[in-house]
């Protein structure tokens, strides 16, 4: 039998309206009902114009949006052997594993998001750089930071896909420096915030502490970690890796070959977006790959189950 990942996708996939399209079923309207309920608001108004390019309204909406299409994957008796989530979607990963509630889940991403913009401003930010390797970042990397322009490799999304974090300033020479090595890509990200990095040190340890407030299992699943790459197995691994994956580098080129090495050859990504089966199919073509942006959840039922027993 062929194994099963779901995974869950990050930041950079959200739009206006993202929630209106969820599945109109008794679970999406129980699954709202219990959002509203520990929010003390409609959730469907997380995703209008007003709030979805703010750091909660993009993390609760995209949180919700995985929880919900993940639930009804196991509806129709899909069920997952790995699960895997970039940055915020690794909290809808949990929920999937069994590690936390959901309601835990949305009071955690609602003050996560909320202290991460205590730490941004228009003087911090993101970039991203596609076409150097590893090395040559690290080098251009350490040629610019200092105290004054912290700059720092943030995800790791292929051998040659990277974002950096930082006081913009210096994230700016970088990319500068990044184009003269040869990337075909080095520019600034739409985001204030500079995430996964040593910047956010405090957001982690504060997350830590309202994690500790939670009920946390172990995975139903072998869980993969951002900070990591590895399969954890224990709700106390899982919870260090929610609370500080926000200080470290996303290491989703690992966590890619780890599910490789699981044996997983289904993966099934939740909605919105396509970006992780597609950063894995370039390592991995002979997978199978159902991300629900471009799939009916009815088509991703039958298929899933079509090569499961193949």
């Amino acid at each position: 039998m062929n194994k099963i990942a779901f995974l869950f996708p990050g930041q950079g996939t959200q739009y206006e309206g993202m929630l209106d399209d969820l599945p109109q079923t008794t679970l999406t309207s129980s699954l709202l009902e219990r959002a509203q309920n520990r929010l003390g608001h409609d959730p469907l108004l997380l995703d209008d114009k007003e709030h979805i390019n703010t750091s909660v309204g993009t993390q609760l909406s995209l949180f919700i949006k995985g929880v919900v299409l993940e639930a009804h994957l196991e509806e129709g008796k899909i069920y997952p052997h790995v699960v895997a989530g970039h940055s915020i979607g690794s909290f809808a990963a949990a929920v999937a594993a069994k590690v936390l509630s959901f309601e835990d889940g949305l009071h955690i991403v609602k003050k996560r998001a909320e202290l991460m913009d205590n730490v941004g401003g228009e003087d911090y930010g993101m970039g991203v750089i596609v076409g150097v390797n590893k090395e040559k970042l690290v080098h251009i990397v350490a040629s610019v930071h200092s105290e004054t322009t912290p700059v720092y490799i943030a995800n790791e999304n292929a051998e040659d896909q990277y974002t950096v974090s930082g006081k913009r300033i210096g994230i700016e020479v970088v990319l500068e420096k990044a184009r003269k090595q040869g990337a075909s890509k080095a520019k600034f990200l739409n985001m204030t915030v500079p995430s996964h990095c040593p910047l956010m040190n405090d957001v982690g340890k504060t997350l830590f502490g309202e994690l500790e407030k939670c009920t946390i299992s172990d995975p139903a699943v072998p869980f993969i970690g951002n900070k990591r790459a590895r399969p954890l197995q224990t709700g106390s691994a899982v919870k260090e890796d929610l609370a500080f994956n926000v200080s470290h580098p996303v290491l989703w080129h690992n966590c890619s070959t780890i599910m490789k090495e699981l044996g997983v050859k289904l993966f099934v990504e939740m909605a919105p977006g396509h970006v992780l089966v597609d950063l894995i199919k370039r390592k991995y073509p002979e997978g199978h790959f159902f991300p629900l942006s471009s799939f009916s959840l009815d088509d991703v039922l039958f298929l899933v189950k079509k090569y499961k027993s193949k």
